[in-house]
């Protein structure tokens, strides 16, 4: 067939009724983008749902937070090493002067005098009622081996949250492709069913007019209601099937249940050519983000214990103050004429731990046992990988030889029902073998799809498994 190309000139040369149809397909045209851009369910692909979840789940959210919180935690210690700067000022307002008595026979006596076990003494009110000071200071360490330790430990929480984030990426993207597995099952489950009903129901209505015509038997239309009443049924639940799995698919992407979505990867199918995986398990211990964060588990709970024993070493800090004050007896401090003194100083910190009860000693010998805690979490995390591969290569690989039976017994249902149906339409047959055929086809048809959403999920643990997840769905 030639490709014809009309421009305005040659659509004028053309049948009113060809112009009239053209213009509708147009229109139709139009409609259906317009449509689809206006307020059509958003198509998602496997890919695009994880990527609107790294955007949208709360759970990455919430792991993203804790890595910003880690990073002001880095900010906050860096800060303690920096020079501290602080004003202090104080208000006092001596309701009562303290007295302090004084030896009387150092004043030649006279005044107010009390008797005591030594002689007389001269009481005496030392200060002002009011008193007024204003103060500042700066401080800057400069041996603190703690603070040091302190700032690898928190560039190494900062890792281990950025980490713990991938972890909870990895699992959000296998929980989406799971539900996007399950929601195209139901899918298929779904047109399956409505397909055999269509059949059953043409079946049925075949069988009526014979019924009506005296050709075919009572029993056999109440054989095929029966089943077309079940179809019904099993259709209906199945829809409700699928709402459920379209909105777990939309919890674990982060969006609202209410929104209407679609998929595009709706293919589900087998094909021979699927690699069969080798039996080598390789090295995948090192590519699972669960090792890797209890390596970085042991770093910081190394540095931990190397924080404690900085305990032990003195430190040292310099200083410097500017100070204003006033004494008053009458509230007369803002009258610039009375005085206010200054004062000011500068001078070092050494501090020089000695005996604390060993109390630091205990809490290095902790942080010792706890490395050695973290350090048997990491062997035993080894071989629950070793075992997690090699039982999900099994399933795999099982999976696969399974896949080919059901995909036979499909074929060979099929056929069976096909012929069943033409022999019923024959007279030959029985509506009784029919919707056993019938029957017989729909568990195979269902145990196919259950068992490609098996080996879509072996796969998932599989890769899972070896910590090539994120990879294997960005290939796919």
């Amino acid at each position: 067939m030639n490709n014809r190309f009309y421009t305005l000139s040659s659509l004028r040369s053309l049948p009113v009724r060809w112009v009239s149809i053209l213009t509708l397909i147009l229109l139709a045209g139009g409609n259906t983008l317009w449509a689809q851009s206006a307020g059509g369910p958003e198509t998602f692909s496997i890919k695009d749902a994880i990527e609107y979840a790294n955007v949208h789940n709360s759970n990455i959210k919430i792991a993203r937070y804790d890595e910003s919180i880690a990073l002001q935690r880095v900010n906050e210690i860096r800060g303690s090493g920096l020079p501290q700067i602080n004003i202090n000022g104080a208000l006092d307002d001596r309701l009562k002067i303290p007295v302090q008595l004084i030896p009387a026979s150092g004043f030649g006596g006279g005044g107010d005098t009390t008797t005591g076990t030594g002689g007389e003494y001269i009481r005496l009110k030392f200060g002002t009622k009011y008193n007024a000071s204003l103060t500042g200071e700066v401080t800057q360490q400069i041996i603190n081996p703690s603070f040091w330790v302190g700032m690898k430990a928190a560039k190494q929480s900062s890792i281990y949250y950025k980490q713990a984030t991938q972890q909870t990426t990895e699992q959000t993207a296998y929980n989406i492709s799971n539900a996007y597995y399950q929601v195209i099952v139901a899918q298929k489950q779904l047109q399956l069913l409505q397909t055999n009903l269509t059949s059953t129901q043409k079946i049925l209505a075949n069988t009526q007019l014979q019924f009506k015509n005296g050709v075919a038997k009572k029993v056999d239309v109440s054989r095929l209601q029966v089943n077309a009443n079940n179809l019904q049924s099993q259709l209906k639940q199945a829809e409700l099937s699928l709402v459920q799995v379209f909105n777990t698919l939309k919890f674990q992407m982060g969006m609202p249940i209410e929104k209407q979505i679609s998929l595009s990867d709706t293919t589900l199918t087998f094909s021979e050519e699927e690699p069969v995986l080798s039996e080598n398990t390789g090295n995948y211990v090192e590519n699972r983000i669960e090792y890797k964060l209890l390596e970085t588990n042991l770093k910081l709970q190394e540095l931990d214990k190397k924080n404690f024993g900085s305990g032990y070493f003195p430190t040292l800090s310099a200083y410097g103050n500017y100070a204003y004050q006033a004494q008053r007896q009458q509230f007369d401090f803002f009258q610039p004429a009375k005085p206010w003194f200054e004062s000011s100083a500068i001078g070092l910190r050494l501090s020089i731990p000695v005996f604390d009860g060993l109390q630091r000693n205990a809490r290095v010998q902790q942080a010792k046992i706890k490395s050695l805690q973290i350090e048997e979490r990491m062997n035993l995390t080894k071989q629950n990988i070793n075992l997690e591969v090699s039982n999900s290569l099994t399933q795999y690989r099982n999976t696969l030889q399974r896949i080919e039976s059901e995909q036979q017994n499909v074929q060979l249902a099929q056929e069976v029902y096909e012929v069943t149906q033409l022999e019923f339409r024959e007279g030959v047959g029985t509506s009784t073998d029919v919707v056993e055929a019938e029957t017989s086809l729909r568990q195979a048809q269902n145990t196919y799809i259950t068992t490609l959403l098996d080996l879509y999920t072996a796969r998932l643990d599989l890769e899972r498994a070896k910590g090539n997840l994120l990879t294997y769905l960005n290939s796919k």
